[in-house]
């Protein structure tokens, strides 16, 4: 379960982090910098090449980065680089010294950067140890392009009911279907002990809640993937066509997309049936990428229905619903 914050609970009792904390003097509590100062709320740092202190959460892990947040909502989410962050080893917790995890609450020290269109920070040194085990905030619901505006940068956000259109390629690139466009994301998530993860990773067709954190690559914002909540899973023969309809349910506007076997300068006849199975509205030519326009339907389930271009032979057919 996910929970929203703007202050830290600890999931355990303090008791459990005797010997780990440290007085934070009152001074030392002037010098820390918020996460929305750092950001600026513009493109670049007003701290940019100074080194701060800052305090935060820890919303996404990868080893020696990581993703800090102070607070929920935009601005307030932040990229480390902290290779040489250790925290120290806290048997029977664990056992080892580690890298830092989601949940942990961190106060660091470190110079901010600006890479590829992110704030970061880089050079960093652990000052302070506080917390473990806290809960990770849900995310902000973004749609396509909301994922694309700077001030979601180094924050934790989700996607709701997005479709894979396309698999991870070979540095672990793939997108999504929102109803609104495509999401790139990065990295995948195939393993939770909730069980609710996708095994065999991303696959066309596949319909998941995604949660991560919005990163900056060249032009693009992409998500960097932390966790996948499976909603549906693709049944199609991955040899065969694979035909996506999105979004679904669908608002006035759907899109259609074949990951495979066609072109997406492809034309199509394209009929739509009502549930008693009347011809509601059909198009004698459609190309594959372009949106289709469903204003004119009354709510409810239809059946979209594909045919070659000289109308012979049904391609596709599928079912969706109208809100």
């Amino acid at each position: 379960m996910y929970y929203l914050f703007p202050k830290f609970e600890s999931m355990q009792p303090k008791a459990f982090l005797s010997g780990l904390f440290l007085a934070v003097t009152a001074n030392a509590l002037t010098q820390i910098i918020p996460l929305i100062e750092v950001q600026g709320q513009q493109d670049s740092s007003p701290y940019e090449n100074q080194v701060v202190i800052v305090s935060g959460k820890v919303t996404e892990a990868f080893g020696d980065t990581w993703y800090l947040q102070d607070d929920y909502g935009a601005w307030n989410g932040l990229y480390v680089i902290g290779p040489d962050v250790v925290i120290p080893a806290n048997v029977p917790y664990w056992n080892s010294d580690r890298q830092p995890e989601v949940g942990d609450v961190l106060e660091l020290t470190g110079m901010v950067v600006e890479e590829d269109g992110n704030t970061q920070l880089v050079d960093v040194e652990l000052v302070e140890f506080v917390d473990f085990w806290n809960a990770t905030p849900a995310g902000i619901w973004t749609t396509a392009v909301e994922t694309q505006d700077e001030q979601y940068e180094g924050t934790r956000i989700r996607l709701e009911n997005a479709t894979v259109v396309t698999a991870p390629d070979a540095e672990g690139y793939w997108t999504v279907a929102l109803e609104d466009g495509e999401v790139t994301c990065w990295g995948v998530d195939t393993f939770d002990p909730s069980g609710n993860e996708d095994p065999d990773g991303p696959t066309p067709g596949d319909v998941y809640l995604i949660y991560g954190a919005s990163h900056q690559m060249a032009e693009e914002y992409v998500l960097h993937v932390g966790d996948i909540d499976v909603v549906a899973l693709s049944t199609v023969d991955e040899f065969e066509p694979q035909w996506l309809i999105f979004p679904n349910p669908v608002g006035d506007v759907m899109h259609l997309k074949v990951s495979n076997g066609h072109r997406e300068t492809a034309a199509f006849f394209i009929r739509i049936l009502n549930s008693t199975g009347s011809v509601v509205l059909e198009t004698q030519s459609s190309l594959l990428g372009n949106p289709m326009d469903l204003s004119v339907l009354s709510p409810g389930v239809y059946t979209i229905e594909l045919f070659d271009p000289g109308c012979a032979v049904r391609i596709v057919s599928k079912r969706f619903m109208k809100n």
